[in-house]
């Protein structure tokens, strides 16, 4: 027997198996074919959608941080424009007179 004999032999033994898969069996074999190929389509889907999630949460953090800043900026600027020094050069400039003992600071 040569080489080409062998390969055609199993070729017919290989053909004829599947000849006589049962219609069930091959209902099973393709939908095991098929739910890999879904499975594996959705399991790229979840890790893309799981990347967008977290590139979305970095940017959402991102601006939580820039406000913060800019409201931590603004207290600090309101700290500075309500110095007992300020309220009295205001006071003074309207004409008011200074008594220590009315100046009050309220939060």
């Amino acid at each position: 027997m040569t080489r080409d004999d062998t390969k055609e032999k199993e070729t017919l033994s290989l053909q004829r198996r599947i000849r006589k898969f049962s219609r069930i069996e091959k209902a099973f074999y393709a939908s095991i074919i098929i739910t890999a190929i879904v499975m594996a389509v959705g399991i790229i889907f979840l890790q893309s959608r799981n990347l967008q999630q977290k590139q979305e949460i970095s940017h959402l953090n991102s601006q939580i941080t820039q406000k913060q800043t800019e409201y931590d900026d603004a207290k600090q600027e309101v700290n500075e424009l309500t110095t007992r020094d300020r309220v009295t050069e205001i006071a003074n400039n309207a004409g008011l007179s200074n008594k220590t003992g009315n100046i009050q600071k309220v939060d």
